[in-house]
């Protein structure tokens, strides 16, 4: 007996658990034929569905890094003109935050695109994940999952503005737009009784992100050191159902740090960041995050900046207990399902970009792209980015 293709398209609101109710219905109904299972396809399922609701929705939120409040270009005080004066060179870092704020006054907006599609689970492409090893059933049947592929893609344009309230504060606020696709195709197998199943789906939903409000102290600055107090509260405005929002809200306390530009000749200047951090989940602690990011910015002519950073985020917790995936066999011991074994994540990042000066210092363009150093959870081969603001 060979089961039958099922299509669905249809909007998200009612996410993963339409899909795996579908799903696991589907493979209940390919094995009635079987005086039915030891380990039964709702069971066995839920612990993925446990981690796609608890995880996607912030790894999708953390995982995309939104743009540096701070404006491409600032304005120091010149003491011997008795005013301010704009900054000889824009700034090339996007995610990474500089310690000096825009001065009084002064207006930052911009508009950015960027798109990751989650291709990896700890190393796993979540387009062909599988499990080959039979999972028993009663009277010695069993069954096997040749494909359990997974699309998730998400298209995000962000908007966000940032004002000089003293020469000393500046303050942001961020909020994003999103169209996530989802898509799932299931193939499972019963070789006792030559049966075959099959089930896709594709869903799809637009909407608000999180609603982010940071701002920034600047107390120190000298030729030598510059450094600053940030602050940033994430609202859960967007639909975690969704894959839109962390679902709870964040305190991130941080530090910045750079310092004056190194001149090399008369056309090239080296500066480099740090950005040093935590995000506090405020609903469950264990499911913060330290985070922190080192950056070198390389200024060429007073047009263009190309900057290179390596962004990072260290999980408090692991997502789910250590054993969650595990299944029994019909051959050996238990085993996790798809070989997924999850664990306490670390994520480290590669990014390289800049920005560019298009008219008259106030109109700029910037770019880049992130690609990770690691493995570990859900992760995007590359996440490219690029956008346009203006400072007035």
């Amino acid at each position: 007996m060979t089961g039958r293709t099922r299509v669905v398209v249809c909007p998200m609101p009612m996410r993963l658990r339409l899909v795996f109710a579908a799903a696991a219905s589907l493979l209940a109904a390919a094995s009635a034929q079987a005086a039915f299972v030891d380990v039964s396809p709702p069971r066995l399922f839920r612990p993925f569905v446990m981690l796609l609701t608890d995880s996607i929705g912030k790894s999708i939120g953390r995982a995309l890094p939104v743009p540096a409040a701070s404006a491409g270009i600032i304005y120091d005080f010149d003491p011997l003109r008795g005013t301010f004066v704009r900054a000889v060179s824009p700034a090339g870092q996007i995610f990474l935050e500089r310690p000096d704020p825009i001065a009084r006054g002064h207006v930052n907006f911009s508009l950015a695109y960027e798109r990751i599609r989650f291709d990896t689970l700890d190393g796993k492409r979540l387009e062909s994940l599988r499990d080959t090893v039979p999972i028993p059933l009663r009277q010695s049947f069993a069954y096997t999952i040749p494909l359990f592929g997974i699309q998730l893609e998400t298209q995000e344009v962000t908007a966000s503005l940032t004002y000089g309230l003293t020469n000393d504060i500046e303050v942001n606020a961020a909020i994003p737009v999103l169209y996530t696709q989802f898509g799932l195709n299931l193939v499972a197998e019963f070789p006792a009784f030559g049966a075959t199943s099959s089930f896709q789906t594709r869903l799809h939903e637009v909407g608000v992100g999180d609603l982010l409000l940071r701002g920034k102290y600047a107390f120190i600055r000298r030729p030598w050191v510059h450094a600053a107090f940030g602050l940033v509260l994430r609202i859960p405005s967007g639909n975690q159902d969704n894959f839109q929002s962390t679902g709870a809200v964040e305190v991130s306390p941080l530090i910045y740090v750079s310092q004056d530009p190194v001149t090399f000749g008369k056309l090239v200047s080296l500066q480099p960041y740090l950005n040093v951090g935590v995000d506090l989940d405020a609903r469950k602690v264990n499911d913060s995050e330290a985070r922190w990011g080192v950056g070198l910015d390389c200024a060429v002519a007073g047009r263009f900046t190309v900057a290179l950073a390596i962004l990072a985020r260290h999980a408090f917790s692991t997502t789910l207990s250590p054993h969650v995936f595990d299944v029994p066999r019909a051959r050996g011991a238990a085993a996790p399902l798809f070989g997924i074994e999850p664990g306490r994540p670390d994520f480290f990042d590669a990014s390289i970009g800049g920005r560019v000066n298009l008219w008259r210092d106030t109109i700029f363009a910037f770019a880049t792209a992130i690609a990770p150093l690691n493995r570990d959870g859900f992760r995007s081969d590359v996440i490219p980015l690029a956008g346009v603001e203006a400072t007035l």
